[in-house]
């Protein structure tokens, strides 16, 4: 058999199992958006931009002592104890460290401006709705949605197959993103903290990239174009990671399968109480 269609054939059953997963977790934010959390993005915000602040001061000290190991190795040059290679190498070391500390600075920029948006969307919150924690599960049913529209669809799988097959390294890194989204999801029916919150928010955001990136690869694919080849000549460096996510994809494929099965099991088991309780 085909592997497509043999992963395929062990594979459809998680779509009605995945929607159902869905309909409970869209019950339980229902019931958990007016517990509260207006302030859970703009505190996740201020505990974000905390460790941004650390991360930078840590690379500038990573700075300081790539340039004092460099002044000492050059002067050990100059007097003959230290060898160019040495000398070679400290010197790339400092422009790794140099890169690090502007790639902190920049986190540090864009997290002051998630700041300054969680505190301006404080004033829209006053609608359960429209808070923090059920906005960023609506964002992450949104996803499972339209992996399902593909998924259910026997002509767009034929269309486009590459979007359920586990082998395609950008499916794959949708299937461990879909998972780690999956486990960093809090349940909203209780109190959830601001370290959390941001937790579950950027996985979520991982997660619409990578569909984006998924969906864009099977479109790409299904034209005749090479999107790993197109990226390498951008100088993406997509292989290693590739290589990474296809060794992960299939255990994250199946931790999500798992919970998502418990999840269609407790909405069975809702929907037939509620049959019961209509009959009675």
């Amino acid at each position: 058999m085909d592997p497509f269609w043999a992963f395929a054939a062990e594979f459809w059953w998680t779509a009605p199992v995945l929607a159902g997963a869905g309909a409970v977790s869209v019950l339980g934010a229902r019931r958990g958006a007016a517990a509260g959390g207006r302030r859970l993005g703009y505190d996740a915000a201020r505990l974000d931009l905390q460790a941004a602040q650390r991360a930078a001061t840590e690379a500038r000290l990573r700075v300081r002592v790539a340039r004092a190991e460099l002044a000492g190795l050059v002067a050990g040059r100059t007097a003959g104890s230290a060898h160019a290679a040495d000398v070679a190498g400290a010197r790339r070391a400092l422009r790794e460290a140099e890169a690090g500390a502007r790639a902190a600075a920049a986190s540090v920029r864009a997290r002051r401006a998630q700041v300054e948006a969680a505190r301006a969307d404080l004033a829209l919150n006053a609608d359960p709705r429209r808070r923090p924690l059920p906005r960023a599960i609506a964002a992450h049913e949104a996803v499972v949605a339209r992996w399902m529209a593909y998924e259910t669809d026997p002509a767009k799988l034929i269309a486009y197959p590459t979007i359920g097959d586990a082998r395609d390294p950008s499916t794959a890194a949708f299937l461990l993103a879909l998972d780690e989204a999956r486990q960093a999801r809090p349940d909203p029916a209780r109190r959830v903290a601001p370290a959390e919150f941001g937790a579950y928010r950027d996985a979520v955001v991982r997660l619409e990239r990578a569909f984006d990136l998924a969906e864009r690869d099977a479109h790409a694919r299904a034209e005749g174009r090479d999107p790993e080849r197109e990226r390498v000549s951008r100088g993406a460096g997509w292989q290693d990671t590739a290589q990474q996510v296809i060794a992960l994809s299939a255990d994250a494929l199946d931790r999500a399968a798992d919970a998502a099965a418990a999840a269609f099991a407790a909405w069975s088991a809702r929907e037939r109480g509620k049959q019961r309780k209509e009959r009675d």
